[in-house]
């Protein structure tokens, strides 16, 4: 079973949101390259198509990354929320956060939490101001934690 540390967690979020900002300043350069030679080369049509090509793909790769950026930003609220739970095991343990891992990268009802060499299932409220710790058990004893930089 996979379990990730705290220091995991806030990498993996910042990873992504870093490739995601690099992708989209290299589109909008071959945009602004594409029509400083549509507008110094006005009467050859290949530049004006080629600049109309480059346009549309970057408007259409403008549209997916846009739409990745507001699942990643969805992706990073809950993983803030599942470090905020990391914490407040930890400090109702007493034991270290980097000590208490998950096996998921975000938050809902059913994840497994574990410290101490046991497995907690988690039980969310509602609106996720509140959780319970049920003891469980897992099939397969083979554990792997990804632990960050």
């Amino acid at each position: 079973m996979q379990f990730y540390d705290i220091t995991y967690i806030t990498q993996h979020q910042s990873e992504a949101a870093v490739i995601r900002s690099i992708f989209i300043v290299l589109l909008l350069v071959a945009l602004t390259a594409s029509s400083v030679y549509y507008l110094r080369n006005r009467l050859r049509s290949r530049w004006r198509d080629i600049s109309i090509g480059v346009v549309l793909l970057t408007l259409i790769l403008l549209g997916i990354q846009w739409q990745d950026y507001l699942q990643t930003r969805q992706d990073f609220s809950q993983s803030q929320s599942l470090v905020s739970l990391i914490e407040s095991v930890a400090t109702d343990n007493d034991v270290p956060s980097s000590e208490v891992y998950v096996n998921a990268t975000s938050l809902y009802t059913g994840i497994i939490v574990r410290f101490d060499e046991k497995n907690y299932r988690v039980n969310l409220n509602s609106d996720n101001n509140s959780y319970s710790l049920e003891r469980t058990h897992v099939i397969d004893h083979t554990v792997t934690i990804s632990k960050g930089d």
